[in-house]
């Protein structure tokens, strides 16, 4: 593909996660589009509920988009995703984090790649200002099969974290970053599972580290068109002030495929 349309998909992405200023983590793998031929592919994600009771009004927003782009070759894949998700109760956030993300992989051979990513996200309620990710390293092909995919990496990460304790901190850290990572389509079926397991401790202290596993399973009722349900657990072993180790998500929504 012509390379400034890649750069034209990259500032379009960009102009459309703009206005998500709050970012927290979410299932980079299951936004891969698995069909290594596929040239250009995309999807919209979106939910909204509301609900009143007495003087309690509920609003819940999500609200996502992946572009995925390969080059004529097929050997090299640019992803962007962006997220945004809003909790509000009355006039108070429960919940406010978004991401953008930017990723390029390079294929080696028929099981070795080189990937390279910067990320931006932002965690109002686990007092994240701003976490800024630059990353890169080897990702391996365990196995790729019709309905079973996995694959392990072990990425360098350099970390600039921004809090909004009492005490604002400005932490900067070199981390390894590492994953397990598969995915399984039932045969016969429209249901897919994907999960990925991460772990990322500072090199220079492995007693300060980050464990996460992000789950999906999709159910897709017609073509272009899929329900899903997402899992998210994290561990961090050194939280800010105030906020506590464990955190745990889920998500219901319906994903577009273009």
């Amino acid at each position: 593909m012509n390379k400034s349309i890649v750069g034209l998909l990259f500032v379009l992405v960009l102009c459309f996660c703009y206005i998500f200023v709050n970012a927290q983590l979410v299932n980079v793998e299951s936004k891969r589009m698995q069909n290594d031929t596929t040239r250009f592919a995309g999807a919209i994600r979106a939910s909204y509920s509301y609900k009143q009771t007495n003087d309690t009004k509920l609003s819940f927003v999500n609200a996502s988009l992946t572009t995925q782009v390969r080059s004529k070759s097929l050997k090299d894949v640019y992803l962007f995703l962006g997220s945004y998700d809003l909790t509000r109760s009355n006039s108070d956030n429960l919940s406010n984090t978004g991401f953008l993300h930017a990723r390029y992989t390079r294929k080696l051979n028929d099981s070795w790649r080189i990937e390279t990513f910067a990320q931006i996200q932002t965690n109002e309620k686990l007092l994240i200002d701003k976490r800024t990710l630059l990353g890169i390293g080897p990702r391996l092909k365990l196995f790729s099969k019709d309905n079973l995919k996995s694959s392990f990496g072990a990425l360098y990460m350099y970390e600039i974290e921004q809090t909004l304790e009492e005490i604002h901190q400005n932490n900067l850290d070199h981390r390894l970053s590492s994953y397990f990572t598969f995915t399984y389509a039932f045969p016969n079926d429209n249901f897919e599972i994907n999960t990925i397991t991460y772990y990322q401790p500072v090199v220079t202290n492995f007693s300060d580290f980050r464990i996460t596993n992000q789950t999906n399973l999709s159910f897709q009722f017609i073509k272009s068109l899929s329900f899903e349900v997402g899992i998210n657990y994290l561990f961090d072993a050194s939280p800010p002030v105030g906020v506590i180790s464990n955190s745990f998500a889920t998500k219901m929504g319906v994903k577009l495929v273009f």
